[in-house]
């Protein structure tokens, strides 16, 4: 073969080795831990992320107020009759929905770290959470009002002492710990919020339900994505009426919904998972 020809074909396969390699589909690689970089910096420096919790708040004491003069209203699936004459109450989530742990979050970006339960209580034994804007003033405006006030936290039982300090000092006003119904403080208190809004039920009408996760306000269970959605339009009618949500990009049930609920599954096979859920143009 003529030196010349044999130069010609060896480009030519060459060229055409090039461009498959560039027309084929590239890899995602998933990042090297789940860092929530974007919506940290969000939760901790946007003017967006502090007036969506005011504006939540303001919300929440006109509803709060208007729900004084219904004595058919709750806002508690739990509670179904007998409550019209029962004194009013208010329950609030607390992480992200009246305590800011912004600053725990930015910790585990700056060390590239995944949650963990050791840092976790070592910052709650800190008492540094601060309060959630627009917080303040609505739970003032709720005890001018007669009001009761309480929290329900699956923070564990064990970090009752310095979350009840934390709060008093946040809020400027003295937080009880029987106003505070922890994880693990009775052998039924678990994950699911359900038997804690059925105790405070029991003696007062609950007239709103403030939280950033869908568990503090129904529990549905183990669900989907898409069955999250689909469950939670069922609610139409509590949205914004009778149930206040708080934004939360960071973590909760909507993010365990895309790896499954299973959080012994490595961080490179969640953040996959992550990806895979990712809508594109082509979808």
């Amino acid at each position: 073969m003529p030196k010349f020809v044999f130069c010609l074909l060896v480009l030519c396969l060459t060229t055409v080795s090039t461009n498959a390699q560039e027309s084929a589909s590239p890899t995602i690689a998933a990042p090297k831990t789940d860092q929530g970089l974007d919506a940290t910096l969000w939760m901790q420096t946007s003017v967006e992320h502090d007036f969506a919790c005011v504006q939540a708040y303001r919300l929440a004491t006109l509803q709060a107020t208007q729900a004084l003069y219904d004595p058919c209203w709750t806002a508690a699936t739990e509670q179904q009759a007998g409550y019209a004459q029962l004194p009013p109450a208010v329950i609030l989530d607390l992480d992200e929905t009246v305590l800011n742990n912004a600053p725990f979050m930015g910790r585990l970006v700056k060390q590239d770290s995944s949650w963990n339960q050791n840092l976790w209580e070592e910052w709650v034994r800190s008492k540094k959470s601060t309060a959630v804007p627009g917080v303040k003033p609505f739970l003032q405006k709720l005890v001018s009002q007669g009001i009761a006030v309480y929290f329900i936290t699956n923070r564990h039982f064990k970090l009752e002492t310095p979350t009840v300090e934390n709060l008093s000092q946040v809020l400027d006003m003295p937080i009880t710990k029987s106003q505070v119904l922890f994880q693990k403080e009775k052998p039924d208190w678990n994950w699911n919020k359900t038997s804690r809004r059925a105790e405070v039920a029991r003696n007062h009408r609950i007239i709103l339900l403030l939280g950033d996760d869908y568990n503090d306000f129904v529990y549905q269970g183990k669900l989907t994505p898409q069955e999250r959605v689909t469950q939670g339009k069922r609610y139409q009618q509590y949205w914004g009426e009778r149930w206040i949500i708080l934004p939360n990009p960071v973590y909760g049930d909507w993010e365990k919904a895309l790896y499954h609920y299973d959080n012994a599954l490595p961080t490179a096979e969640k953040l996959q998972l992550k990806l895979d859920a990712l809508k594109t143009l082509n979808q």
